[in-house]
Protein backbone atom coordinates (compact mmCIF):
# COMPACT_ATOMS: atom_id res chain seq x y z
CA UNK A 1 0.00 0.00 0.00
CA UNK A 2 2.89 2.39 0.72
CA UNK A 3 4.25 1.62 -2.73
CA UNK A 4 0.86 2.36 -4.26
CA UNK A 5 0.65 5.58 -2.25
CA UNK A 6 4.08 6.65 -3.49
CA UNK A 7 3.10 5.79 -7.04
CA UNK A 8 -0.08 7.79 -6.65
CA UNK A 9 1.89 10.72 -5.24
CA UNK A 10 4.22 10.57 -8.28
CA UNK A 11 1.20 10.51 -10.59
CA UNK A 12 -0.29 13.42 -8.66
CA UNK A 13 2.98 15.39 -9.05
CA UNK A 14 2.98 14.61 -12.79
CA UNK A 15 -0.62 15.79 -13.06
CA UNK A 16 0.26 18.97 -11.19
CA UNK A 17 3.19 19.57 -13.54
CA UNK A 18 0.92 19.11 -16.56
CA UNK A 19 -1.60 21.46 -14.98
CA UNK A 20 1.09 24.12 -14.41
CA UNK A 21 2.28 23.71 -18.02
CA UNK A 22 -1.28 24.20 -19.20
CA UNK A 23 -1.58 27.35 -17.08
CA UNK A 24 1.71 28.69 -18.51
CA UNK A 25 0.55 27.99 -22.07
CA UNK A 26 -2.71 29.77 -21.35
CA UNK A 27 -0.86 32.83 -20.01
CA UNK A 28 1.36 32.87 -23.11
CA UNK A 29 -1.71 32.73 -25.35
CA UNK A 30 -3.27 35.57 -23.39
CA UNK A 31 -0.09 37.66 -23.78
CA UNK A 32 -0.11 36.99 -27.51
CA UNK A 33 -3.77 37.97 -27.79
CA UNK A 34 -3.03 41.17 -25.84
CA UNK A 35 -0.19 42.05 -28.23
CA UNK A 36 -2.45 41.37 -31.22
CA UNK A 37 -5.15 43.57 -29.68
CA UNK A 38 -2.60 46.36 -29.14
CA UNK A 39 -1.47 46.03 -32.77
CA UNK A 40 -5.09 46.07 -33.93
CA UNK A 41 -5.82 49.19 -31.86
CA UNK A 42 -2.77 50.94 -33.37
CA UNK A 43 -3.93 50.08 -36.88
CA UNK A 44 -7.44 51.30 -36.10
CA UNK A 45 -6.00 54.56 -34.71
CA UNK A 46 -3.96 55.05 -37.90
CA UNK A 47 -7.06 54.35 -40.00
CA UNK A 48 -9.06 56.90 -38.01
CA UNK A 49 -6.26 59.45 -38.52
CA UNK A 50 -6.23 58.79 -42.27
CA UNK A 51 -10.01 59.08 -42.41
CA UNK A 52 -9.81 62.39 -40.56
CA UNK A 53 -7.16 63.65 -43.00
CA UNK A 54 -9.26 62.50 -45.95
CA UNK A 55 -12.22 64.37 -44.47
CA UNK A 56 -10.12 67.52 -44.15
CA UNK A 57 -8.93 67.16 -47.75
CA UNK A 58 -12.51 66.65 -48.92
CA UNK A 59 -13.54 69.80 -47.03
CA UNK A 60 -10.65 71.69 -48.68
CA UNK A 61 -11.71 70.38 -52.11
CA UNK A 62 -15.28 71.44 -51.39
CA UNK A 63 -14.10 74.91 -50.34
CA UNK A 64 -11.97 75.21 -53.50
CA UNK A 65 -14.95 74.17 -55.62
CA UNK A 66 -17.09 76.82 -53.95
CA UNK A 67 -14.37 79.44 -54.53
CA UNK A 68 -14.09 78.35 -58.16
CA UNK A 69 -17.85 78.62 -58.55
CA UNK A 70 -17.76 82.10 -57.04
CA UNK A 71 -14.98 83.13 -59.45
CA UNK A 72 -16.97 81.76 -62.38
CA UNK A 73 -20.06 83.69 -61.28
CA UNK A 74 -18.01 86.90 -60.98
CA UNK A 75 -16.50 86.26 -64.42
CA UNK A 76 -19.97 85.74 -65.85
CA UNK A 77 -21.13 88.97 -64.22
CA UNK A 78 -18.11 90.84 -65.66
CA UNK A 79 -18.92 89.45 -69.11
CA UNK A 80 -22.52 90.59 -68.70
CA UNK A 81 -21.34 94.09 -67.68
CA UNK A 82 -18.99 94.19 -70.68
CA UNK A 83 -21.83 93.25 -73.02
CA UNK A 84 -24.01 95.95 -71.47
CA UNK A 85 -21.28 98.56 -71.87
CA UNK A 86 -20.79 97.50 -75.47
CA UNK A 87 -24.50 97.95 -76.10
CA UNK A 88 -24.39 101.37 -74.44
CA UNK A 89 -21.40 102.32 -76.62
CA UNK A 90 -23.26 101.28 -79.77
CA UNK A 91 -26.31 103.24 -78.59
CA UNK A 92 -24.23 106.35 -77.99
CA UNK A 93 -22.58 105.99 -81.40
CA UNK A 94 -26.04 105.78 -82.94
CA UNK A 95 -27.04 108.93 -81.07
CA UNK A 96 -23.89 110.72 -82.37
CA UNK A 97 -24.70 109.59 -85.90
CA UNK A 98 -28.26 110.88 -85.51
CA UNK A 99 -27.03 114.27 -84.29
CA UNK A 100 -24.57 114.51 -87.17
CA UNK A 101 -27.35 113.73 -89.62
CA UNK A 102 -29.54 116.35 -87.96
CA UNK A 103 -26.72 118.91 -88.27
CA UNK A 104 -26.30 118.01 -91.92
CA UNK A 105 -30.03 118.40 -92.45
CA UNK A 106 -29.99 121.84 -90.76
CA UNK A 107 -27.04 122.83 -92.92
CA UNK A 108 -28.95 121.89 -96.06
CA UNK A 109 -32.02 123.79 -94.85
CA UNK A 110 -29.93 126.87 -94.20
CA UNK A 111 -28.31 126.58 -97.60
CA UNK A 112 -31.74 126.39 -99.24
CA UNK A 113 -32.88 129.44 -97.34
CA UNK A 114 -29.75 131.31 -98.40
CA UNK A 115 -30.37 130.33 -102.01
CA UNK A 116 -33.98 131.51 -101.80
CA UNK A 117 -32.88 134.80 -100.30
CA UNK A 118 -30.27 135.18 -103.02
CA UNK A 119 -32.96 134.50 -105.62
CA UNK A 120 -35.22 137.11 -104.07
CA UNK A 121 -32.31 139.51 -103.95
CA UNK A 122 -31.50 138.90 -107.61
CA UNK A 123 -35.08 139.85 -108.64
CA UNK A 124 -34.64 143.42 -107.40
CA UNK A 125 -32.90 145.41 -110.12
CA UNK A 126 -32.41 148.60 -108.15
CA UNK A 127 -28.76 148.99 -107.19
CA UNK A 128 -29.66 150.46 -103.85
CA UNK A 129 -32.10 147.69 -103.08
CA UNK A 130 -29.66 145.16 -104.41
CA UNK A 131 -26.90 146.58 -102.24
CA UNK A 132 -29.23 146.79 -99.27
CA UNK A 133 -30.47 143.25 -99.66
CA UNK A 134 -26.94 142.13 -100.31
CA UNK A 135 -25.73 143.71 -97.09
CA UNK A 136 -28.75 142.42 -95.18
CA UNK A 137 -28.34 139.03 -96.68
CA UNK A 138 -24.65 139.01 -95.86
CA UNK A 139 -25.31 140.10 -92.29
CA UNK A 140 -28.11 137.54 -91.94
CA UNK A 141 -25.93 134.83 -93.44
CA UNK A 142 -23.09 135.89 -91.17
CA UNK A 143 -25.40 135.81 -88.11
CA UNK A 144 -26.85 132.48 -89.11
CA UNK A 145 -23.39 131.11 -89.77
CA UNK A 146 -22.12 132.39 -86.44
CA UNK A 147 -25.13 130.98 -84.68
CA UNK A 148 -24.77 127.73 -86.56
CA UNK A 149 -21.04 127.56 -85.82
CA UNK A 150 -21.70 128.35 -82.18
CA UNK A 151 -24.37 125.68 -81.89
CA UNK A 152 -22.26 123.26 -83.86
CA UNK A 153 -19.23 123.95 -81.68
CA UNK A 154 -21.28 123.51 -78.52
CA UNK A 155 -22.77 120.24 -79.78
CA UNK A 156 -19.41 119.08 -81.03
CA UNK A 157 -17.66 119.89 -77.76
CA UNK A 158 -20.41 118.20 -75.80
CA UNK A 159 -20.36 115.12 -78.02
CA UNK A 160 -16.56 114.93 -78.02
CA UNK A 161 -16.34 115.32 -74.24
CA UNK A 162 -19.14 112.80 -73.71
CA UNK A 163 -17.59 110.41 -76.21
CA UNK A 164 -14.12 110.75 -74.66
CA UNK A 165 -15.61 110.20 -71.19
CA UNK A 166 -17.51 107.14 -72.26
CA UNK A 167 -14.53 105.73 -74.16
CA UNK A 168 -12.34 106.32 -71.10
CA UNK A 169 -14.89 104.63 -68.85
CA UNK A 170 -15.19 101.69 -71.21
CA UNK A 171 -11.42 101.40 -71.50
CA UNK A 172 -11.05 101.58 -67.71
CA UNK A 173 -13.74 98.94 -67.19
CA UNK A 174 -12.25 96.77 -69.92
CA UNK A 175 -8.78 97.04 -68.36
CA UNK A 176 -10.14 96.28 -64.93
CA UNK A 177 -12.15 93.34 -66.27
CA UNK A 178 -9.11 92.12 -68.18
CA UNK A 179 -7.03 92.28 -64.99
CA UNK A 180 -9.78 90.53 -63.04
CA UNK A 181 -10.06 87.88 -65.73
CA UNK A 182 -6.29 87.43 -65.64
CA UNK A 183 -6.38 87.09 -61.86
CA UNK A 184 -9.35 84.74 -62.11
CA UNK A 185 -7.58 82.63 -64.76
CA UNK A 186 -4.44 82.46 -62.62
CA UNK A 187 -6.50 81.57 -59.55
CA UNK A 188 -8.46 78.93 -61.48
CA UNK A 189 -5.20 77.53 -62.85
CA UNK A 190 -3.71 77.44 -59.35
CA UNK A 191 -6.85 75.84 -57.94
CA UNK A 192 -6.91 73.27 -60.73
CA UNK A 193 -3.27 72.41 -60.04
CA UNK A 194 -3.96 72.18 -56.31
CA UNK A 195 -7.10 70.13 -57.01
CA UNK A 196 -5.10 67.75 -59.21
CA UNK A 197 -2.49 67.39 -56.46
CA UNK A 198 -5.21 66.79 -53.88
CA UNK A 199 -6.87 64.23 -56.13
CA UNK A 200 -3.53 62.44 -56.52
CA UNK A 201 -3.01 62.51 -52.76
CA UNK A 202 -6.60 61.35 -52.23
CA UNK A 203 -6.08 58.45 -54.65
CA UNK A 204 -2.88 57.51 -52.80
CA UNK A 205 -4.66 57.73 -49.45
CA UNK A 206 -7.60 55.70 -50.76
CA UNK A 207 -5.25 53.00 -52.05
CA UNK A 208 -3.39 53.02 -48.73
CA UNK A 209 -6.68 52.94 -46.87
CA UNK A 210 -7.89 49.97 -48.93
CA UNK A 211 -4.56 48.23 -48.29
CA UNK A 212 -4.88 48.90 -44.55
CA UNK A 213 -8.50 47.69 -44.59
CA UNK A 214 -7.36 44.49 -46.31
CA UNK A 215 -4.62 44.10 -43.70
CA UNK A 216 -7.15 44.73 -40.93
CA UNK A 217 -9.50 42.18 -42.47
CA UNK A 218 -6.68 39.65 -42.71
CA UNK A 219 -5.69 40.43 -39.11
CA UNK A 220 -9.31 40.02 -38.04
CA UNK A 221 -9.49 36.67 -39.82
CA UNK A 222 -6.19 35.67 -38.25
CA UNK A 223 -7.39 36.90 -34.87
CA UNK A 224 -10.62 34.94 -35.25
CA UNK A 225 -8.65 31.84 -36.23
CA UNK A 226 -6.31 32.40 -33.27
CA UNK A 227 -9.28 32.91 -30.96
CA UNK A 228 -10.96 29.77 -32.27
CA UNK A 229 -7.75 27.79 -31.89
CA UNK A 230 -7.18 29.41 -28.49
CA UNK A 231 -10.72 28.59 -27.39
CA UNK A 232 -10.34 25.05 -28.70
CA UNK A 233 -7.02 24.74 -26.84
CA UNK A 234 -8.62 26.20 -23.72
CA UNK A 235 -11.54 23.79 -24.00
CA UNK A 236 -9.12 20.90 -24.45
CA UNK A 237 -7.07 22.09 -21.49
CA UNK A 238 -10.20 22.67 -19.42
CA UNK A 239 -11.40 19.19 -20.28
CA UNK A 240 -7.96 17.81 -19.46
CA UNK A 241 -7.85 19.79 -16.20
CA UNK A 242 -11.39 18.66 -15.36
CA UNK A 243 -10.43 15.08 -16.17
CA UNK A 244 -7.29 15.45 -14.06
CA UNK A 245 -9.36 16.86 -11.22
CA UNK A 246 -11.79 14.00 -11.47
CA UNK A 247 -8.90 11.56 -11.50
CA UNK A 248 -7.38 13.40 -8.51
CA UNK A 249 -10.70 13.25 -6.70
CA UNK A 250 -11.01 9.54 -7.50
CA UNK A 251 -7.44 9.02 -6.32
CA UNK A 252 -8.17 10.99 -3.16
CA UNK A 253 -11.26 8.86 -2.55
CA UNK A 254 -9.30 5.69 -3.14
CA UNK A 255 -6.50 7.02 -0.94
CA UNK A 256 -9.01 7.83 1.79
CA UNK A 257 -10.45 4.33 1.47
CA UNK A 258 -6.96 2.86 1.68
CA UNK A 259 -6.18 4.97 4.74
CA UNK A 260 -9.45 3.90 6.35
CA UNK A 261 -8.68 0.27 5.51
CA UNK A 262 -5.15 0.72 6.84
CA UNK A 263 -6.48 2.20 10.09
CA UNK A 264 -8.96 -0.66 10.40
CA UNK A 265 -6.26 -3.21 9.73
CA UNK A 266 -3.93 -1.54 12.24
CA UNK A 267 -6.68 -1.65 14.86
CA UNK A 268 -7.43 -5.32 14.13
CA UNK A 269 -3.68 -6.12 14.24
CA UNK A 270 -3.45 -4.36 17.60
CA UNK A 271 -6.41 -6.39 18.90
CA UNK A 272 -4.95 -9.61 17.65
CA UNK A 273 -1.61 -8.70 19.19
CA UNK A 274 -3.27 -8.06 22.54
CA UNK A 275 -5.15 -11.33 22.27
CA UNK A 276 -1.98 -13.18 21.42
CA UNK A 277 -0.21 -11.63 24.37
CA UNK A 278 -2.68 -13.41 26.59
CA UNK A 279 -5.13 -10.68 27.47
CA UNK A 280 -7.72 -12.49 29.63
CA UNK A 281 -9.70 -9.56 30.98
CA UNK A 282 -13.06 -9.69 29.20
CA UNK A 283 -13.78 -6.09 30.04
CA UNK A 284 -10.52 -4.95 28.46
CA UNK A 285 -11.16 -7.11 25.41
CA UNK A 286 -14.65 -5.68 25.09
CA UNK A 287 -13.25 -2.17 25.32
CA UNK A 288 -10.73 -2.95 22.55
CA UNK A 289 -13.48 -4.41 20.34
CA UNK A 290 -15.63 -1.31 20.87
CA UNK A 291 -12.65 0.87 20.02
CA UNK A 292 -12.12 -1.09 16.77
CA UNK A 293 -15.81 -0.84 15.94
CA UNK A 294 -15.77 2.91 16.55
CA UNK A 295 -12.64 3.26 14.40
CA UNK A 296 -14.28 1.26 11.62
CA UNK A 297 -17.49 3.23 11.94
CA UNK A 298 -15.79 6.64 11.50
CA UNK A 299 -17.91 8.80 9.24
CA UNK A 300 -16.79 8.55 5.66
CA UNK A 301 -17.54 12.26 5.18
CA UNK A 302 -14.62 14.65 5.73
CA UNK A 303 -15.63 18.32 6.08
CA UNK A 304 -13.27 21.28 5.77
CA UNK A 305 -13.81 24.90 4.95
CA UNK A 306 -12.50 24.49 1.41
CA UNK A 307 -13.08 20.86 0.36
CA UNK A 308 -15.48 18.06 1.32
CA UNK A 309 -15.44 14.55 -0.17
CA UNK A 310 -18.27 12.08 0.46
CA UNK A 311 -18.41 8.57 -0.93
CA UNK A 312 -20.98 5.86 -0.67
CA UNK A 313 -22.56 2.87 -2.35
CA UNK A 314 -26.23 2.10 -2.93
CA UNK A 315 -27.89 -1.29 -2.80
CA UNK A 316 -28.57 -1.34 -6.55
CA UNK A 317 -24.90 -1.66 -7.49
CA UNK A 318 -24.55 2.05 -8.14
CA UNK A 319 -21.62 3.92 -6.60
CA UNK A 320 -21.35 7.68 -6.20
CA UNK A 321 -18.94 10.24 -4.90
CA UNK A 322 -19.45 13.93 -4.27
CA UNK A 323 -17.29 16.88 -3.31
CA UNK A 324 -17.83 20.54 -2.52
CA UNK A 325 -15.85 23.73 -2.16
CA UNK A 326 -17.68 25.94 0.28
CA UNK A 327 -21.06 25.58 1.92
CA UNK A 328 -23.20 24.64 -1.11
CA UNK A 329 -23.05 20.97 -2.16
CA UNK A 330 -24.97 18.60 -4.43
CA UNK A 331 -26.73 16.59 -1.75
CA UNK A 332 -28.53 14.16 -4.05
CA UNK A 333 -28.98 13.44 -7.75
CA UNK A 334 -31.73 11.08 -8.80
CA UNK A 335 -30.30 8.12 -10.82
CA UNK A 336 -33.28 8.29 -13.19
CA UNK A 337 -32.80 12.05 -13.72
CA UNK A 338 -36.02 13.24 -12.12
CA UNK A 339 -34.50 15.74 -9.69
CA UNK A 340 -31.31 17.18 -8.18
CA UNK A 341 -30.99 18.41 -4.59
CA UNK A 342 -28.67 21.26 -3.50
CA UNK A 343 -27.89 21.81 0.18
CA UNK A 344 -26.46 24.68 2.22
CA UNK A 345 -24.50 22.90 4.97
CA UNK A 346 -23.74 26.06 6.94
CA UNK A 347 -25.91 26.53 10.01
CA UNK A 348 -26.09 30.33 10.04
CA UNK A 349 -24.90 31.75 6.69
CA UNK A 350 -27.17 32.15 3.66
CA UNK A 351 -25.68 31.57 0.21
CA UNK A 352 -26.59 33.65 -2.89
CA UNK A 353 -26.58 31.15 -5.76
CA UNK A 354 -28.40 33.27 -8.35
CA UNK A 355 -27.22 32.59 -11.95
CA UNK A 356 -25.17 29.57 -10.83
CA UNK A 357 -25.06 26.84 -13.46
CA UNK A 358 -25.75 23.15 -12.87
CA UNK A 359 -24.19 21.01 -15.63
CA UNK A 360 -24.96 17.31 -15.97
CA UNK A 361 -22.95 15.12 -18.36
CA UNK A 362 -24.28 11.68 -19.30
CA UNK A 363 -21.66 9.12 -20.41
CA UNK A 364 -19.43 11.95 -21.71
CA UNK A 365 -21.78 12.61 -24.67
CA UNK A 366 -24.87 14.55 -23.72
CA UNK A 367 -24.76 17.68 -21.55
CA UNK A 368 -27.69 19.38 -19.79
CA UNK A 369 -27.26 22.87 -18.29
CA UNK A 370 -29.62 24.46 -15.78
CA UNK A 371 -29.21 28.05 -14.52
CA UNK A 372 -30.48 28.99 -11.08
CA UNK A 373 -32.85 32.01 -11.17
CA UNK A 374 -31.31 35.41 -10.60
CA UNK A 375 -31.05 36.70 -6.99
CA UNK A 376 -31.93 33.28 -5.59
CA UNK A 377 -30.73 32.73 -1.98
CA UNK A 378 -30.31 29.30 -0.41
CA UNK A 379 -31.06 29.62 3.28
CA UNK A 380 -28.71 28.26 5.94
CA UNK A 381 -29.24 24.56 6.58
CA UNK A 382 -31.90 24.33 3.84
CA UNK A 383 -32.09 22.30 0.63
CA UNK A 384 -33.27 23.18 -2.89
CA UNK A 385 -34.90 20.43 -4.93
CA UNK A 386 -34.84 21.03 -8.71
CA UNK A 387 -37.31 18.86 -10.66
CA UNK A 388 -37.28 18.13 -14.37
CA UNK A 389 -40.36 19.05 -16.37
CA UNK A 390 -43.54 17.20 -15.34
CA UNK A 391 -41.62 15.51 -12.48
CA UNK A 392 -42.68 17.82 -9.65
CA UNK A 393 -44.37 21.07 -8.65
CA UNK A 394 -42.55 24.38 -8.23
CA UNK A 395 -42.71 25.72 -4.68
CA UNK A 396 -40.01 28.41 -4.14
CA UNK A 397 -37.72 28.65 -2.30
CA UNK A 398 -37.64 24.89 -1.59
CA UNK A 399 -38.60 23.44 -4.98
CA UNK A 400 -38.00 24.61 -8.56
CA UNK A 401 -38.84 23.11 -11.97
CA UNK A 402 -36.56 22.99 -15.03
CA UNK A 403 -39.02 23.47 -17.91
CA UNK A 404 -36.51 22.86 -20.74
CA UNK A 405 -35.99 19.10 -20.13
CA UNK A 406 -38.24 16.20 -19.18
CA UNK A 407 -35.31 14.53 -17.40
CA UNK A 408 -31.83 15.42 -16.22
CA UNK A 409 -30.67 12.19 -17.89
CA UNK A 410 -29.43 8.81 -16.71
CA UNK A 411 -26.57 6.53 -17.68
CA UNK A 412 -23.65 4.43 -16.51
CA UNK A 413 -21.37 7.41 -15.84
CA UNK A 414 -23.15 10.64 -14.86
CA UNK A 415 -21.34 13.78 -13.69
CA UNK A 416 -23.22 16.65 -12.06
CA UNK A 417 -21.13 19.82 -11.55
CA UNK A 418 -22.15 23.13 -9.94
CA UNK A 419 -20.45 26.33 -11.20
CA UNK A 420 -20.76 29.84 -9.75
CA UNK A 421 -21.27 33.02 -11.80
CA UNK A 422 -17.51 33.33 -12.41
CA UNK A 423 -17.38 29.82 -13.87
CA UNK A 424 -15.58 28.30 -10.87
CA UNK A 425 -16.38 24.72 -9.95
CA UNK A 426 -18.01 24.65 -6.49
CA UNK A 427 -19.47 21.12 -6.15
CA UNK A 428 -19.50 17.78 -7.99
CA UNK A 429 -21.56 14.60 -7.84
CA UNK A 430 -20.36 11.54 -9.81
CA UNK A 431 -22.57 8.47 -10.32
CA UNK A 432 -21.21 5.19 -11.65
CA UNK A 433 -23.21 2.06 -12.35
CA UNK A 434 -21.27 -1.17 -12.01
CA UNK A 435 -21.19 -3.52 -15.00
CA UNK A 436 -21.19 -6.65 -12.82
Amino acid sequence: MEGQIKKMQDELAEIRRKYEDAIKGREQDRARIDSLLVQLSNIEAEINLLKRRIGQLEDEVKRIKQENQRMLSELQRARTDLDQETLNRIDYQNQVQTLLEEIDFLRRVHDNEIKELQTLASRDTTPENREFFKNELSSAIRDIREEYDQVNNVHRNDMESWYRLKVQEIQTQSARQSMEQGYAKEEVKRLRTQLADLRGKLADLESRNSLLEKQIQELNYQLEDDQRSYEAALNDRDSQIRKMREECQALMVELQMLLDTKQTLDAEIAIYRKMLEGEENRAGLKQLVEQVVKTHAISQETDTETMRVVKGETASRQSFQRSAKGNVSIHEASPDGKYIVLQNTHRAKDEAIGEWKLKRRIDGKREIVYTVPRDFVLRAGKTLKIFARNQGVASPPDQLVYDAEDSFGSGNNVQTILFNKEGEERATHIQRQSTA
